[in-house]
Parts: C-alpha cells; structure tokens; sequence
C-alpha cells in the first residue's frame, strides 16, 4: 500500500511541476542595449541586444519609454496579452 502512495504523491508532484513551468511559455525577457535611428524610432522598430528586433505601435507608451531610453541598457518582458 505504502509504494502505491508514494508512486501516486510524485505523479501528483510531477504534474504539479509541469504545469507550473507551462505558465513560463507564456512570456519572453530580453536584455540588451536599446538602439534605434530617429526614422526607425518614430516608425515604432527598435532593437533591443544584438539579435531581437521589437516592434511597437506607433504613439503608445511603450514607443515613447523606448525612445527615451535609447542607449541604454533595459531590460524587457514580454508577454502574451489580451487581444485587442
């Protein structure tokens, strides 16, 4: 009886485990210095490190703290939100 237990307590830990770690699917950091022209900037295309590229919609909040802190060193979490 005393095995049974305890194989059905590390199926039900093992599962818990999973999906809690499915949870952090949903979300992507980046780190990296913020780089942009003032063309690219006022279009909402910034770069962010040396290999990602983040696109934002033009007059948003996101767009205007990014012009800000271009050439700055940032660090950035993304993740998947509501639909507009």
């Amino acid at each position: 009886m005393r095995p049974f237990f305890l194989a059905w307590l590390t199926l039900a830990l093992l599962l818990f485990a999973l999906g809690r770690l499915s949870h952090a699917g949903d979300e992507m950091t980046l780190a990296g210095y913020v780089t942009a022209t003032e063309q690219e900037a006022t279009d909402g295309y910034f770069a962010v490190g040396g290999d990602a590229m983040v696109v934002v919609k033009q007059g948003s909040r996101l767009q205007q703290w990014l012009k800000l802190h271009a050439g700055q060193r940032v660090r950035l979490t993304l993740d998947a939100g509501a639909p507009e």
